[in-house]
């Protein structure tokens, strides 16, 4: 069953982190708190998303094995997808991925269909240019499928990330210009050849400078509120090495044995403290920040931010 990595922020200091052997959260809207101490407990969560307004989805194994899900305030196009009218939701729970934005916006996708609304103009274009055919029930992309976006995030201010199945995308980072992280992680999407090595880029509404780079090999690099500190470094040393799989969800866990290629990264050098790690420690092992090429490295450069509110295309 999936189990996606995820990386959600809210605000009032609302998080939560996933991954198949980690999870933590803090200060979730009542319900789901309710859901996560319930007994018998819940097994996995497999998918949370945090929206304006108290909006949340999560959906969740159940103690007996099954597949269930809870939502609240979502926007009426996103629930109008959950349900096309039947009683009980019909997406495919155990591949569903619910991205939520400002302004009621969202992406949603299964193995086969996939809604999105209220998305930044530059980013629905991206879409729409890849998209073939649509209706209720399926979704059809350009390439074989190749071209469907595999992985959508939706930041403040029209940020957002997207990464398609073959590896292209596009994205908008608005608060580049102003955060050196952000700013240097927007450099390293500009280098990359592509987005093959990128599992994804965790943009929050209510954090506009914080993120999470996630990598297929299993490294993260971010810039995370210290409140979430404590538990995001018991998390991020043990991120499984993920793979892209020819449906259009997110990189799952690799299964273990299977051989999967390591996307070669620069060497990492380390940085003076800029507020990326937790008190600005140096010269100890940690996983923020974005990489820096040290000379003569191989793979991506990564150096200053392009103009503000510059968006990239990677075909």
């Amino acid at each position: 069953m999936t189990i996606f990595v995820n990386f959600v922020l809210g605000a009032k200091e609302a998080y939560l982190f996933n991954s198949p052997t980690h999870w933590a959260w803090h200060h979730l809207p009542p319900d789901v708190e309710a859901l996560f101490t319930s007994q018998p407990p819940i097994g996995d969560v497999l998918e949370f998303a945090l929206g304006e307004g108290g909006a949340y989805f999560v959906s969740y194994r159940n103690a007996d094995g099954g597949v269930s899900c809870s939502h609240y305030n979502l926007p009426n196009p996103l629930t109008n997808y959950l349900y096309q009218g039947h009683p009980h939701v019909i997406r495919d729970l155990a591949t569903l991925s619910i991205t939520l934005g400002p302004y009621e916006s969202y992406y949603a996708h299964d193995k086969t269909s996939a809604s999105w609304s209220n998305l930044p103009a530059t980013l629905e274009k991206a879409v729409l240019t890849r998209l073939v055919s649509q209706d209720a029930w399926k979704t059809v992309w350009r390439e074989g499928g190749r071209d469907a976006p595999s992985f959508v995030a939706l930041g403040a201010d029209g940020s957002y990330f997207m990464r398609t199945v073959k590896g292209g995308g596009s994205w908008d980072l608005k608060n580049a210009a102003k955060d050196e992280g952000m700013g240097g992680t927007n450099r390293f999407l500009e280098e990359a050849r592509d987005f093959s090595g990128v599992a994804g880029l965790y943009l929050f509404p209510t954090h506009p400078s914080s993120y999470v780079l996630l990598l297929t090999n299993g490294k993260a690099f971010s810039n995370l509120p210290e409140h979430t500190w404590a538990d995001y470094n018991k998390m991020a040393p043990h991120l499984p090495h993920l793979v892209q799989t020819l449906s259009p969800i997110p990189c799952v866990p690799q299964i273990p044995g299977q051989q999967q290629p390591t996307p070669q990264m620069p060497q990492v050098q380390q940085q003076q403290s800029s507020g990326c790690c937790p008190n600005g420690v140096r010269g100890t092992p940690h996983n923020c920040c974005p990489p820096v090429q040290q000379s003569g490295g191989g793979g991506v450069n990564l150096g200053l931010p392009p103009p503000y509110g510059r968006a990239g295309v990677m075909r």
